[in-house]
């Protein structure tokens, strides 16, 4: 049995919701997706688009390994999906 203390994460998804909850009540209703295929080396990378046309996108970049505000171009033509290179012996 896992007896470790877990971090109480619990005021990080109420800022999540928050952060929603603005979006949407600015009009800004986010959608979820998912890229996932040969363009990003079959690695899953979560993103968010807005319902607006030519609003940002936030995407999981896979070289940063960390979520970034980012354009739609720039997402669809894989600058995110490039995984972190192999370090050089």
């Amino acid at each position: 049995m896992d007896t470790t203390t877990k971090p109480d994460t619990a005021a990080l998804w109420q800022d999540l919701a928050d952060a929603l909850n603005a979006l949407a009540d600015a009009g800004l209703h986010p959608d979820f997706h998912d890229r996932y295929g040969p363009s990003n080396n079959w690695q899953h990378q979560p993103y968010v688009s807005s319902d607006v046309g030519n609003g940002p996108w936030v995407v999981f970049d896979l070289r940063e390994r960390a979520y970034t505000v980012t354009t739609r171009e720039r997402t669809l033509a894989g600058e995110h999906s490039r995984p972190r290179r192999r370090p050089r012996r």
